[in-house]
């Protein structure tokens, strides 16, 4: 159980340092803060409780998918999105020394927030103790039709960055955050993630969670 928790906290930080630095990259946001961000510019309001409310809308989702256990999904996964909304905000502070100057290195910050994404995705999925209810969706969309979780995660990627950009449209007339970097992000994201869960597997066999 310790270290099932360790490698959770190790993917819930990774999580948010990857969307925080691909954030201060300066080509957009990570795909599951990019609505976050478009409503931080017009609000003002601290991006981390609009990422606490994105995961809300994924747990509604969720439930209407698999209305199993419901008191017990929302008793393990809400305080966990109200946590990472917080860590979000600690990892926004910790990387704000990203500040490239030049278009290769913010590419090569995005790259490097994918990643953290991706691992930090992967980690708290294969740590099975608790998910971010995007996770949760794909995982009840596994369990109910089947499929890849990495296409499943990066259609999700997707339908973020459609939702933000229309957002964006809507309250600035142009679109705000959403830029290479969150279709980078998008696209190589649930990939990473789905790599990475074969990795874990191959160093724990007996707690595999996904083939």
């Amino acid at each position: 159980m310790i270290q099932r928790m360790l490698i959770f906290f190790f993917g819930l930080c990774m999580l948010s340092l990857g969307i925080a630095t691909t954030t201060h990259a300066e080509l957009g946001t990570g795909t599951l803060s990019s609505v976050a961000l478009v409503l931080n510019r017009a609000t003002g309001v601290s991006m981390g409780f609009f990422v606490f409310l994105t995961n809300f809308f994924f747990f509604v989702i969720q439930i209407i998918i698999d209305s199993r256990a419901i008191l017990q999904k929302a008793l393990r996964q809400l305080p966990i999105c109200a946590a990472f909304g917080l860590i979000f905000d600690i990892a926004m502070m910790v990387t704000s020394f990203v500040a490239p100057e030049t278009y290769v290195g913010q590419i090569g910050y995005v790259l490097l927030g994918t990643l953290g994404v991706g691992i930090g995705i992967a980690s708290m999925v294969f740590a099975r103790i608790a998910i971010l209810p995007p996770e949760g969706v794909v995982l009840a969309v596994l369990g109910r039709w089947g499929g890849s979780f990495g296409t499943l995660r990066m259609g999700i990627d997707i339908f973020l960055v459609v939702v933000a950009s229309t957002l964006s449209l809507i309250l600035f007339g142009t679109v705000v955050g959403v830029r290479e970097g969150t279709l980078i992000a998008a696209l190589l994201g649930g990939q990473i993630a789905k790599r990475v869960l074969i990795v874990w597997g191959r160093l724990f066999p007996k707690h595999r969670v996904l083939d």
